[in-house]
């Protein structure tokens, strides 16, 4: 036995590789460690900012839907921008209201596309608290436990299928600006917002994802502690690397794009450009193709590459090439760790998004029961009429109040606009008053009690909006946090499955001893005597003692009388 409490014995025959296949059940730990505080407050702080950042740049290159019949495609326009040499065929009015038929449906497609993104409802735009995600579980579980026992398989599938797009946002969100810069009717403005959103995108997740992945990796290690201080520390001093890893990929794949647009500009030059470049050459567009998707499906392993150097320490170069390399030479391990982390995921996510509805809705039942029995009037539905939307929490919340709502559908498309366009204008009506999103059940009735409203019952809806939407936030960090977890631990298994390196095996950095305390200062010498004024000071010597008075000898004995003399 190791002093790390590994066991070092050698294992029977055989089972190494039994061991081996098991490992992945390791990917159910993620749960508990994604639960941390730490963890969920880095990561609803990381939704918060990126959403803002969004929310922001959709605001500002946002633009009008055109119109037909406007100026801008009329004759005069038209001629001023050099449309004024029609074909033989065709008189000049008759090329000028074709051209500007044309002109408007080509700028109808460019707008769609960022409506989709950065219009009202877009994808981009949305607040994370507005954003749909799905039924909310709790009204779920009480639809099937009153559905039919037979039908409970077919509603929990669909209830898991629709929340696993929910715990991939984080790579949704990364590559669906990188897949909307190829369309073709992306205008050069939607391109720069979105080039701008994933900028966005890349930076933020490269704080705060490199943050969760640390104080993951720390955490699976087991034999080692880390603080929130020390993984903010961590990340900062590689900070640059955890943004260059996913950029140097859609570098890549940009340079690859711009040139194959210059070579198709030089194809349009006739004879060389049908014969040679898009006959002859044909195969080098393939290649080019081909190229592409090899890099964008390598970013289907984006977060390893974060996760590498959370876990080991090192550099963009580390990052991207392990990550590549794991998901291209056990692709099938890759799968099967995303799968069950993705189902795991779904139901545990399901639970904390239970418990959180339940609180809150346990917590109105409770402050109702007076307003209840004495004061029908002043029962705090009020409270909830700014709720957040995303997850049905709104619904839950007003569900039996004058302003419940109902999630009625989607956001329509431009093409479903267009084709509710004459059933719209038979109803009198427009196609862009079309009901999406939640929707009062009882217009008349939330129309006066909206009214009804108090400015104090208004605050204190405002107030509860903010609780509101901190607990919401701390909830959907769970999902953030679960991914950037799950991800570390899919990591782990797949460097041990690839390098055979012990899924323990973490990088810790030496903390530098702390300086033992300086010593005390030498006591200041006295100060020295002054010396008189013109004269030089001198040291002072103080005179000898007196001498001591020599000892008295010792007195002599008596004599003795001396015999008297004989006669």
């Amino acid at each position: 036995m190791a002093a790390d409490g590994r066991d070092l014995a050698p294992a029977p025959s055989g089972s190494t590789g039994l061991r081996n296949s098991w490992l992945w059940l390791n990917l159910f730990r993620s749960f508990q460690v994604a639960l941390d505080p730490k963890k969920l407050f880095v990561a609803a702080l990381g939704i918060l900012v990126m959403s803002l950042g969004w929310h922001l740049l959709s605001r500002a290159f946002n633009y009008d839907k055109p119109i037909k019949g406007d100026d801008w495609y009329s004759a005069k326009r038209l001629t001023d921008r050099g449309f004024t040499t029609p074909p033989a065929n065709k008189s000049l009015e008759q090329y000028h209201a074709e051209e500007g038929e044309r002109q408007f449906h080509k700028d109808l497609a460019k707008w769609k596309v960022m409506d989709e993104l950065a219009g009202e409802g877009g994808r981009l735009r949305t607040l994370p608290w507005n954003e749909f995600r799905g039924k909310n579980p709790y009204l779920f579980a009480s639809e099937l436990s009153s559905a039919p026992p037979a039908t409970w398989a077919d509603q929990i599938a669909a209830y898991l299928s629709s929340q696993i797009p929910v715990l991939t946002e984080p790579l949704q969100k990364l590559l669906l600006p990188v897949l909307k810069l190829t369309d073709p009717n992306a205008s050069t403005w939607t391109r720069i917002y979105l080039v701008l959103c994933l900028a966005w995108s890349v930076v933020t997740w490269a704080f705060f994802g490199g943050i969760v992945t640390r104080l993951a990796a720390v955490q699976f290690n087991g034999k080692e502690r880390t603080t929130l201080k020390q993984a903010v520390k961590f990340v900062t001093s590689r900070y640059i690397s955890y943004v260059l890893s996913p950029t140097v990929p859609l570098a890549v794949v940009a340079v690859i794009v711009l040139l194959m647009a210059v070579y198709g500009l030089v194809a349009l030059i006739p004879i060389v450009g049908d014969v040679v470049l898009y006959g002859v050459l044909f195969p080098l567009i393939v290649i080019g193709g081909i190229s592409i998707t090899i890099v964008l499906l390598g970013l289907v392993g984006y977060p390893l590459m974060y996760c590498t150097i959370s876990v080991e320490g090192s550099d963009t170069f580390d990052a991207i090439s392990r990550s590549y390399n794991y998901v291209f030479q056990a692709p099938w391990s890759f799968l099967w760790y995303t799968f069950v982390s993705l189902v795991y995921g779904a139901a545990v996510s399901f639970v904390v998004i239970l418990i959180g509805c339940v609180m809150v809705g346990l917590g109105k039942g409770a402050v109702s029961i007076p307003a209840s029995a004495m004061v029908e009037s002043r029962k705090p539905d009020f409270l909830f009429v700014y709720a957040p939307e995303s997850l049905g929490w709104k619904e839950l919340l007003l569900r039996g109040t004058p302003v419940e709502v109902k999630y009625t559908r989607p956001k329509p498309t431009a093409e479903e606009l267009e084709k509710a366009d004459d059933e719209a204008k038979k109803a009198n009506k427009k196609a862009e008053d079309i009901p999406w999103g939640y929707q009062p059940t009882k217009a008349t009735e939330n129309e006066t009690y909206m009214k009804e409203m108090t400015w104090y019952n208004h605050a204190g809806a405002g107030i509860a909006w903010f609780w509101m939407t901190l607990v919401f936030l701390l909830m959907i960090g769970f999902t953030y946090s679960f991914f950037w977890t799950a991800a570390t631990m899919t990591y782990l298994l797949m460097r041990k499955k690839v390098d055979d390196v012990e899924i323990d095996e973490v990088y810790i950095e030496e903390v530098p001893p702390t300086p033992p305390p300086p010593a005390a200062p030498p006591a200041p010498a006295a100060p020295p005597t002054t010396a008189p004024t013109g004269g030089v000071s001198l040291p002072t010597v103080p005179p000898p003692p007196p001498a001591a008075p020599p000892a008295a000898p010792p007195a002599a004995p008596p004599a003795a009388p001396e015999p008297p003399a004989a006669s």
